[in-house]
């Protein structure tokens, strides 16, 4: 016997002796088939299958208000009545006062088990046209076993012990966007929450985006960014051409005339270098080392992010692997699986709404307003392409605007907050880049 086979023999003795453990003392004193339900609930799969036939004959005895003897679960358990026999058995007084602590191992080891059977099916998958569904059949499961594993306490006591608790030790940290008024407002992003940017077409929504990252990584902080319109090339060369403007302003350039985008350098880069200054290059230069730098990931549709599953999953690696708690994504419409958009359009909300719950991160996803929206302008509703989901599930949302005659000016207005009151603010941009450069130059209330 090889290794891996003995310690598979071995954990199934164990997962088989701690099944027994648990149910001898039901058999026995009726009495401890409750506390055995608080830890186990009705599941079946904690238990090995042959055990597990047993037990739903214990939890139909429990329906019918019998108590779980020997005899009454005989009954309901063809052809194993040596085998229930052989279960009571093996009681002893130890396992009797120790029965939840045994109870609460067997839920750790059916887990394990859970997750291998998990494993075996997927094993099964043959044909690559059941890759995408077999994924998110999988995560299903596998999210069914974190949260049966967390077996967390509801308790409004308890609840608020770890809240308190995290306030007073501020584990809660928000990541800032550099909107300055938002900041003050709302304390930045909250991880656990999703905040929408919802705006016309090229109405500043990728440049808010872009603008708020780099804030974000020149603080410290961890970000994903999800291209699920254009390549993660083009989304880095942008934001490195966004870093090479403002290190170009810090070397005292005059804001007219910066000229620097991704679409300039892959230009001039391929076909013109020498257009460039000595500035220019040595500010790209510095910016490509800065970005290398940073903790950051681009994700676009090569890597399949579209699929919820595989978002899902992309988010969860990071935050894992990078202690990634901030993720933009660009933009809603373009996620998910269906035919109408209304249908994917709601699932993503929904999606978006429970990644950043279940991983504790900021998910920002962007979206474009109907046609509808942008011609009667400015009304309640926000006019999310796809329906109004993406509204109820937002704790923020963020709504930027340019004014055609203002084509420097980045107008921001929180159109809705779960938790905060409302506001807004102009932002000035910078060059071909559309770097915000509030810090230089003050903007002037605009009549938006």
């Amino acid at each position: 016997m090889s290794v891996k086979q003995k310690q598979q023999s071995d954990l199934g003795a164990t997962w088989q002796s701690l099944a027994h453990k648990v149910i001898a003392p039901v058999l026995v004193d009726s009495g401890a088939v409750f506390p055995v339900l608080d830890v186990l609930g009705r599941g079946l799969h904690w238990f090995p299958p042959k055990t597990a036939q047993v037990w739903r004959a214990v939890l139909q005895c429990i329906d019918e208000n019998t108590p779980p003897t020997v005899e009454a679960v005989s009954l309901r358990c063809d052809g194993q009545r040596g085998y229930v026999q052989t279960i009571a058995n093996q009681w002893n007084d130890e396992d009797n006062r120790n029965v939840v602590y045994n109870a609460t191992e067997l839920r750790r080891l059916g887990s394990v088990a859970e997750l291998r059977r998990i494993g075996r099916e997927i094993a099964e998958v043959a044909d690559h046209n059941n890759v995408l569904a077999s994924v998110e059949y999988a995560q299903a499961r596998l999210s069914g076993i974190l949260a049966e594993t967390a077996n967390r306490k509801p308790d409004g006591k308890i609840v608020s012990d770890v809240a308190w608790q995290q306030i007073e030790s501020f584990t809660a940290k928000a990541i800032p966007t550099g909107l300055e008024w938002f900041d003050k407002i709302t304390g930045g992003l909250w991880p656990g929450m999703n905040a929408w940017v919802v705006g016309n077409y090229k109405a500043g929504k990728t440049t808010l985006m872009r603008n708020c990252i780099l804030y974000a990584l020149e603080r410290g902080h961890a970000v994903d960014a999800f291209c699920a319109e254009g390549s993660r090339e083009m989304f880095t060369l942008s934001c490195q051409a966004m870093i090479a403007t403002k290190l170009l302003l810090d070397g005292g350039a005059s804001s007219k005339g910066l000229r620097l985008s991704g679409l300039f350098i892959m230009r001039v880069w391929r076909d013109n270098l020498a257009i460039l200054t000595k500035q220019e290059l040595d500010a790209i230069s510095e910016a490509r080392e800065i970005w290398d730098s940073y903790n950051v990931r681009v994700w676009d549709t090569a890597d399949g992010i579209r699929n919820l599953a595989t978002l899902h999953h992309c988010i969860q690696k990071s935050r894992v692997e990078h202690g990634s708690l901030v993720h933009w994504c660009d933009y809603s419409q373009l996620f998910g699986d269906g035919d109408k958009i209304f249908d994917r359009q709601s699932k993503t909300a929904l999606k978006v709404q429970e990644i950043a719950t279940s991983e504790n991160v900021v998910v920002v996803m962007l979206a474009q307003r109907n046609e509808a929206a942008i011609r009667s302008g400015d009304s309640y509703s926000s006019g999310v392409k796809g329906g109004g989901d993406a509204n109820a599930a937002a704790d923020f949302e963020l709504m930027p605007s340019i004014d055609e005659a203002v084509p420097d000016v980045l107008h921001v207005k929180l159109k809705y907050s779960r938790w905060t009151g409302l506001g807004s603010g102009n932002h000035a941009l910078v060059g071909a880049s559309r770097l915000i450069a509030d810090e230089r130059f003050k903007c002037a209330p605009l009549n938006l």
